[in-house]
């Protein structure tokens, strides 16, 4: 488990803007939480090894809000286990946009081993409402 041996450092927490809200009603979905060997991939390598997976399940748990929007979508992270703190509001904690280049999933396959990543995905029953926060 990488979170055992790298601590919360390793871990971000996964969430995409919907696209169908602007301004300051913009609304962001969870995800899920993404883990990394901090000491050699970065934040931006991990999402992009793992952009297909991230891509199909925020489709698949928010299809009215995310799924026309596949492959277009807009990824930002917050440091690891911060939902509380995020759904507060707290300035402490930003939101920050990670840019995935289309042309960049062959090359980090090669770059980055997926025994150095890993994803714990958000799970939504036909209850639940998903999580989310406006900002």
């Amino acid at each position: 488990n990488i979170r055992k041996v790298g601590g919360t450092e390793c871990v971000n927490d996964v969430y995409v803007r919907d696209p169908n809200t602007k301004g300051k009603e913009t609304r962001f979905w969870f995800v899920g939480k993404m883990a990394r060997c901090t000491g050699t991939v970065s934040t931006e390598e991990a999402l992009t090894r793992q952009i297909n997976l991230l891509q199909e399940h925020a489709c698949r748990i928010r299809p009215v809000e995310l799924g026309r929007s596949f492959g277009r979508l807009e990824f930002f992270v917050a440091p690891g286990d911060t939902e509380l703190l995020t759904s507060q509001n707290d300035p402490g904690i930003g939101l920050k946009k990670v840019v995935v280049a289309s042309d960049d999933g062959e090359a980090m396959e090669e770059k980055v081993s997926l025994l150095e990543v890993g994803l714990n995905l958000e799970i939504v029953t036909n209850r639940g409402v998903g999580f989310h926060v406006i900002r």
